[in-house]
């Protein structure tokens, strides 16, 4: 036992978040590195202290809760704070273009020890990832809301702008300049709209909202980039006004959403690896101590010894097994694989088993074995576990203990593609939301508090990454004779084999 405690401590004063492990009652039992360093305040005065004492802006009812109802249903639950965007306040350090003063944190809380009524808070920064929204937001508002007229002053804006009259350029501010890779505004004069190197069609349309495009310059290089053509009129003359501003960091900073959600699910799979280790280790337990007191009874056999030894290396083995399918799905994809999806999806739901068996979920599969993927199979294992965990969620909340609660897969092999289906039965997603389940933080998870990440990220992994699709809708659906209605999601990807 001291050999665990002492692991605990270790796991848990390297990991780069916070971790308090609490009871319902929110007397602090562990107070880990990374929030001494943060707040300033030592584990040894904070231990079996109350947290509201040290942090009153907290809304202990609700945190209690919380507590409460995670150790309850002996589950992982989120806490999203309603006056701030952070449990506890860890200020920020003075940086001059920094968009918030406090850091902003996601929250989980996962049970740690039923009978003592003790839970686990992890706290994650998402500052980068709010800063990174924030900042979306107001190039979006700029771009769109850009008045018609031109603006006498260049230089002043953060756009490039370029004004072309009979498709000739016939002015240019600093940062278009700059942006092009010229020298001089006289290298850009008079040079023809197409040597801009922009598809056509962008040239020839008036748009009402800014297009992403790829730009290459003169030498060859590329970046990313929002444009927006407009017809203006300037004493009595008429010419086209472009405006580009350079998306480059904003791309790569998006690309962060994508490992900060997975840092934030690592949360939530320590937690699963917990579960799915409590019964092998208790087997093991109870065999060998049932072993050894037949041995000093007089009671063992060959055959009993024989028998327990060879429950021990089975149980081992799987401990073993799911040592190696969470180290699969904590690799970084490098490239493309090729990969068997039934076996991939199998994988997957073994890493949410003990969630989906705690929440008496029906997992029915319906899978085409044969089929075989060339694409990055952890982007997809990723993409596949956030929509069985948001299922698995809405089940919960809405199906009765009682009532049949269902997740069902398909796959399907098509001409020229796979399509994989995620049916349940939570009954669908409200008409005046389904549109927005893919905007980056936009969540209905009110009762269990998601962060509004797991399902935009998804769709940024198999439309971006993976180059596919990916739609939901409600169905309704007849199941061993039960009337069944919930959110189907359909992914469709390329089979390249």
């Amino acid at each position: 036992m001291i050999a665990n405690v002492d692991k605990f401590d270790v796991i848990c004063n390297t990991v780069d978040n916070g971790i308090i492990l609490i009871n319902k009652n929110l007397e602090v039992k562990f107070w880990n590195r990374w929030l001494e360093i943060r707040t300033g305040i030592s584990a040894k005065n904070i231990i079996n202290k109350n947290l509201k004492d040290f942090y009153p802006q907290i809304d202990d009812k609700k945190l209690i809760r919380k507590v409460t109802t995670a150790l309850k249903l002996n589950s992982s639950t989120f806490y999203t704070p309603q006056s701030s965007k952070f449990l506890i306040n860890i200020e920020l350090s003075k940086v001059a273009d920094k968009v918030f003063n406090e850091m902003q944190q996601s929250v989980t809380i996962t049970p740690y020890d039923l009978e003592k009524e003790l839970a686990i808070i992890y706290i994650y920064d998402t500052t980068i990832l709010s800063e990174i929204n924030y900042k979306l937001k107001e190039v979006k508002e700029e771009v769109e809301e850009k008045n018609e007229e031109l603006k006498l002053l260049f230089d002043t804006t953060m756009e490039a702008i370029i004004v072309f009259k009979d498709n000739k350029i016939v002015n240019c501010n600093q940062i278009a300049i700059e942006l092009c890779n010229h020298k001089s505004k006289e290298s850009l004069i008079n040079k023809d709209i197409k040597d801009l190197n922009l598809n056509q069609n962008i040239l020839e349309k008036v748009h009402t909202k800014p297009v992403e495009v790829t730009i290459t310059r003169e030498d060859k290089t590329t970046f990313k980039a929002l444009v927006n053509i407009k017809n203006t009129t300037i004493k009595t003359q008429n010419f086209k006004v472009l405006t580009i501003i350079d998306i480059s960091e904003i791309k790569r900073k998006e690309n962060l959403l994508a490992e900060q959600t997975k840092m934030a699910a690592m949360g939530e799979m320590i937690g699963n690896i917990a579960h799915q280790w409590r019964q092998p280790l208790n087997i093991i337990s109870i065999t060998s101590s049932s072993t050894k007191l037949k041995k000093e009874i007089g009671l063992l056999t060959d055959k009993m010894l024989v028998d327990a030894l060879k429950l021990i290396s089975e149980t081992t083995e799987h401990l073993s097994n799911t040592i190696d399918v969470f180290k699969d799905f904590l690799k970084e994809d490098k490239e493309k694989s090729l990969f068997n999806l039934t076996q991939n999806i199998n994988n997957n739901i073994s890493l949410i088993e003990t969630i989906l068996n705690e929440n008496r979920i029906r997992i029915e599969l319906d899978l085409d074995e044969d089929i075989y993927i060339y694409n990055f199979t952890n982007e997809f294992s990723q993409a596949l576990i956030n929509i069985l965990h948001n299922a698995s969620d809405a089940i919960a909340s809405k199906r009765e203990q009682d009532e049949l609660r269902l997740i069902k897969i398909t796959t399907k092999q098509l001409e020229d593609s796979v399509l994989i289906e995620i049916l349940d039965n939570a009954g669908g997603i409200d008409k005046e939301i389904i549109n927005k389940i893919y905007e980056p933080y936009f969540t209905t998870k009110h009762k269990y508090q998601g962060t509004g990440l797991g399902l935009y990220m998804t769709h940024k992994i198999i439309q971006d990454s993976m180059k596919g699709k990916i739609s939901v809708s409600n169905q309704k659906f007849v199941f061993e004779n039960q009337e069944c209605e919930g959110a189907l999601f359909q992914i469709s990807l390329k089979n390249n084999t």
